[in-house]
């Protein structure tokens, strides 16, 4: 018997061990990248969302929406964010709460291209371990469906059983929706396409190549992989920029006519849809020491055959890799931002034109501005190729600021531009100058600067020329429009200067004497301890000869936005980022219309931006061009640690950073 017992014993833990290694493919988890299609246009991997909110958890900011006087600005975001992003609620009746609740490991997310048909949401889940939970969530969608009067249809498929609802539409002329699931493997699959959920469950099989078949996608992901060198990512995201936006629009009413121009059909003839791919990792609370350290790489081949690398307007995309690239002494020292690259810009002038044509909607369009701007004798009769462009370097410089207090148009900025020849280009800066009867000459500290006033008579037509651009949200202000204490609005007052080597634009005059005083007066940039730290947490991350830099202060960078948000006055905003949440937190029924949305958030709520501030660290970006695109790496950096930033003695010694 104790014979028998053991011969038992040692049988099944033979079978035990034959059925955990000699047959693994049973239970291995199929990577959503294997399973979404080869046509996914946008796409999102998280490897392990508890991980990821533990670790936003532990950076500042995401201890700064934990703080009780952020809750409501915080929940009504949330709220406005759900408004805008309905896409797993609505087609799926998924939450992202519920999927956190299911998933035993990766959470992938994919929008995938359909041909003459609307694109599918997809999403699969490993569910190991939470078969409980997800039996739960099934029983929820069930019932979710039936309210809607669903028709609800089982089927298998091979070994499969595959769940479809068929929703009616709410009101005549609306389409018929369909959610269909199954779990496979410890897979959790579903999607708003009965053709694309059939295409991901024959790709269990390994006969047919899902996302992870793509060239672009292997490019961006191989790319990102190699320069974290093992540092997993939390987030992997990726998309396709042109097959993203007809994917997007797909879901739009065919019969509602579009407004405007369509600007990514036209960057697309230009060129542009050289770039076949973008993807990224991301990373929150890495060692202790980096809020947020992010990788990204833009896949932009060559075009076979092409004799300058791309073809059309995409020629100009050409920033080649400095050396140097440290900020110049005139940059001062108290600032938002600072962004520098590289740039030829003799390449960009010769491709421009045609890129100008198309969104003129004829040919010739920048020639005749040139010849306009060379013979018209009313104008500067200069010659722009041999009196300007020959005359600049290669190098841009970005600088901003604000005023106080904040207003909507408090955001200055100031760009520089190398010279070559700075007594050439004064000439032709006072021929421009001259010839636009609402610009003065005016000596400041020895330099002579160049102001132009608005005309009152130019705002709207400013306006009007801009927002048909499609680039900015203007708020068009009528001849009897007063701001709240009775004034009269001050008209814009830009500034040009050529001096110290470089061709000077500011938006505001007075901002640009403050940087030719701050740099007589003060240590500049290069001296400021937060930029050097930032400089050299960048230079580990991405070393040697680079194309672009980035600083931002995101405390002084943010304060705008903030501001605004306490007064009321969000939608109104002017700044850069300001326009970016803008157009996030726009209905999409009010998008096209071009309607100013109404501020939903009360951030009349929110607490003293001074009581907020220590949670917004210094950031920077450094770019490099590659044979094969560009490669971003981004981080954020934590205002707690900047120690253990310049010794390396991070809290996780195995965590690794480059």
């Amino acid at each position: 018997m104790l014979l028998q017992r053991r011969t038992t014993s040692s049988c099944t833990l033979l079978a035990l061990t034959w059925v955990l290694f000699a047959q693994p493919s049973a239970w291995a988890v199929v990577p959503s990248e294997q399973l979404m299609s080869p046509s996914t246009r946008g796409y999102a991997s998280i490897s392990d969302i508890n991980l990821l909110q533990e670790h936003w958890q532990q950076t500042q900011l995401g201890q700064l929406v934990q703080d009780e006087t952020m809750q409501p600005f915080v929940e009504d975001m949330k709220r406005q964010l759900k408004r805008k992003i309905s896409g797993l609620r609505d087609k799926l009746g998924l939450e992202l709460a519920d999927l956190k609740d299911v998933a035993g490991g990766e959470i992938g997310l994919g929008l995938v291209e359909r041909e003459n048909e609307r694109a599918a949401v997809s999403v699969v889940v490993d569910v190991t371990d939470h078969r409980y939970q997800l039996n739960t969530l099934l029983k929820k969608i069930d019932q979710k469906f039936a309210k809607l009067d669903a028709a609800k249809s089982d089927a298998k498929d091979s070994d499969t059983e595959v769940t479809t609802y068929v929703i009616p539409p709410e009101k005549e002329g609306d389409e018929q929706l369909t959610a269909v699931f199954f779990v496979k493997e410890n897979m959790l699959c579903a999607s708003d396409s009965a053709l694309e959920a059939k295409e991901m469950l024959d790709r269990f099989s390994g006969n047919s190549t899902g996302l992870a078949g793509v060239e672009a996608y292997q490019s961006t992901m191989a790319r990102c992989s190699k320069e974290s060198k093992g540092l997993s990512p939390e987030l992997r995201w990726y998309f396709d920029p042109f097959g993203y936006v007809r994917s997007v629009r797909s879901f739009s009413d065919p019969n509602k006519k579009r407004h405007g121009k369509d600007y990514m059909k036209i960057l697309s003839s230009q060129g542009f849809d050289a770039i076949k791919g973008i993807g990224g990792f991301v990373n929150l609370s890495v060692a202790g020491s980096y809020e947020i350290l992010h990788r990204t790489s833009v896949y932009a081949p060559a075009i076979p055959g092409a004799p300058e690398k791309y073809r059309l307007a995409m020629r100009m995309m050409k920033f080649p890799n400095r050396s140097k690239m440290s900020a110049d002494k005139w940059i001062p020292r108290g600032l938002a931002s600072y962004r520098t690259f590289s740039c030829d810009l003799t390449r960009a002038f010769e491709h421009f034109g045609s890129l100008f044509d198309a969104f003129m909607g004829y040919e010739e369009a920048f020639a005749n501005v040139l010849e306009g701007l060379e013979v018209d004798p009313y104008g500067p009769q200069v010659d722009v190729r041999k009196d300007f462009i020959a005359h600049l370097g290669q190098r841009v410089t970005l600088v901003t600021d604000y005023e106080l207090p904040i207003t909507t148009k408090s955001e200055r900025f100031l760009f520089a531009v190398e010279v070559t020849d700075e007594a050439a280009m004064q000439v032709t800066v006072e021929k421009f100058m001259k010839s636009d009867p609402n610009a003065s000459a005016t000596q400041f500290d020895g330099k002579l600067i160049w102001e132009i006033q608005e005309a009152e008579e130019e705002v709207r037509e400013l306006d009007i020329t801009v927002s048909d651009l499609d680039l900015l949200d203007p708020v068009e202000q009528s001849e009897g429009e007063v701001e709240e204490n009775g004034k009269r609005p001050e008209l814009l007052t830009s500034a040009v200067c050529v001096a110290n080597g470089h061709l000077f634009i500011a938006s505001h005059a007075s901002f640009m004497k403050k940087v030719f005083s701050d740099a007589a007066t003060q240590a500049g940039l290069s001296n400021a301890g937060d930029y050097r730290e930032v400089e050299s947490a960048m230079a580990l991350l991405l070393s040697n000869d680079v194309a672009v830099k980035s600083f931002l202060r995101t405390d002084e960078a943010y304060r705008p936005i903030y501001e605004l948000l306490r007064q009321g006055k969000m939608p109104e905003s002017e700044t850069l980022l300001g326009r970016v949440l803008n157009r996030l937190l726009t209905p999409a029924d009010e998008e096209d219309e071009g309607i100013l949305r109404e501020q939903r958030i009360d951030g009349r709520q929110l607490p003293d931006f001074e009581m907020v501030r220590r949670y917004f660290g210094p950031a920077g970006t450094f770019v490099r061009s590659e044979d094969d695109g560009w490669f971003v790496v981004g981080a954020t950096l934590s205002k707690i640690a900047p120690q253990a930033r310049a010794t390396g003695a991070f809290s996780s010694s195995k965590t690794k950073l480059r």
